[in-house]
Parts: structure tokens; C-alpha cells; sequence
């Protein structure tokens, strides 16, 4: 009953990670005293934008998928279709487990030991934003006609990641560039006759209107517009 427009607002736009804050209670006993890993053990578990510590965990999420599961399976999975996107959960409940047929000879702690410390070494810092970065491709003519003619826009930075209520994933699938991204938010409180929105585009699709993508710079700044009966 206490709950708000803008509360509701505040969880459609979380970009703290559940699944990496579970991760992290397993993998933070086993870092090693290194100073990307102090970036590591800092984190907030939130994929904001300018977080490095997500572009961390990313890395070694992602070694350790590779580790396990193989790392041509992996690269493919992650990079050409939507498996991880989808179910990633499944994969997690091998990870989790203490013992598993996966990890081969090596125990879980000591294989993932292992990874981090030679994804730590290696790893480049940069932030999470530096890899979201996405062009909104018109659907007939995207990426045929010069940019200047407005039918594309972008590139544009997705917040978020895979496990937070903001959706922020990037992949190819079909040879195309796709995303999980909240393309449509919407708020309504019933006690009173409006409604919040926010539209990754804008109501026309037709290039000449003023409502083509009339709605992309509030949508980026996290603003609603409020549509009254």
C-alpha cells in the first residue's frame, strides 16, 4: 500500500544483480590479493554504466562458464544465440553446486581458483558501458542509407545486465544485432485516472513525423511522460 509511481519507477530501473550477488559469496573467499580483484571484492553488484567492477565480473563469469561447460560451446552460446539470454539460471545451478561431473578432475574451489586468478591477470579495465553500446536500426532500412537521414539513431548505452530488473544484454542471433532492453515502460496507479510511460522510440514509425523517436531522450534519462484520461 505504500508503494508509488516512483517507487515503481526506482524497480523498473534497478540495475542490481541478484545472481551476481549470489555468485560473489562464492567467489570472494577465493580472490586473490590483487588489485583488480580489490575491484572485485568493492563491487556493489549493481551494472551501472560506469561500473568497472561489472565489466569485471563479466570477464570472470565468462571464464568460468568457458571452463566449465567448454569454450567453443560457450563463445558461440553467448555470442550467436539467445541460450545464455534465456536460461541462464540452468547453467548457474551447475556453478552453484559443490560437486559436479562438470568440473572434471578438479574440485569447484580449485578450478574456480584457478580461473580467477588467470582471468584477474589478464583482464583490461574498462566500464561495463564501454561494451553496451547499441545503434536502434531502423526495422526496413537499417544500417542501407546514410546515417545523417535520421532513420537509425544511436549508439546509445544500455545500463543493466542479464539478472537485474532493468534488462541490459547485447548479442547477435541470425546475424543481427539483438537486445534485451526495456523497450516500453508503464505505471499506473488505479487510484487515479493516468498512466506513466516511457518508450525506447516514439508513437509514429514513419521517419517524417515529429513523433519518430520523440521519445528516446527521456526514455535514456530514465523520465515518464504522464498520459491523463
Amino acid at each position: 500500500n505504500d508503494l508509488t509511481a516512483d517507487d515503481m519507477g526506482r524497480i523498473q530501473q534497478d540495475v542490481y544483480s541478484l545472481q551476481a550477488a549470489r555468485l560473489m559469496k562464492v567467489l570472494e573467499p577465493l580472490l586473490p590479493q590483487t588489485p583488480r580483484a580489490e575491484v572485485l571484492r568493492r563491487w556493489d553488484r549493481r551494472y551501472d554504466v560506469a561500473s568497472k567492477g561489472a565489466a569485471l565480473f563479466e570477464d570472470v563469469y565468462r571464464a568460468i562458464r568457458r571452463a566449465v561447460f567448454g569454450p567453443s560451446v560457450v563463445d558461440h552460446l553467448l555470442d550467436r544465440t539467445g541460450v545464455f539470454a534465456d536460461f541462464y539460471a540452468a547453467f548457474d545451478r551447475v556453478l552453484f553446486a559443490e560437486r559436479s561431473a562438470w568440473f572434471g578432475d578438479e574440485a569447484r574451489d580449485d578450478l574456480y581458483r584457478r580461473v580467477l586468478g588467470e582471468t584477474l591477470s589478464s583482464a583490461t579495465e574498462r566500464a561495463w558501458g564501454d561494451s553496451q553500446h547499441i545503434v536502434l536500426s531502423h526495422m526496413l532500412f537499417g544500417g542501407k542509407v546514410p546515417r545523417f537521414l535520421g532513420f537509425d539513431r544511436g549508439p546509445i548505452t544500455l545500463p543493466g545486465g542479464r539478472a537485474t530488473p532493468q534488462q541490459g544484454q547485447i548479442y547477435r542471433s541470425g546475424g543481427r544485432t539483438t537486445s534485451f532492453v526495456p523497450s516500453y515502460r508503464m505505471i499506473t496507479d488505479f487510484a487515479r485516472p493516468e498512466v506513466h510511460t516511457a518508450m525506447v522510440g516514439g508513437p509514429s514509425d514513419r521517419r517524417g513525423s515529429r513523433f519518430y523517436c520523440s521519445d528516446l531522450a527521456g526514455w535514456i534519462k530514465g523520465e515518464y511522460k504522464i498520459l491523463k484520461a
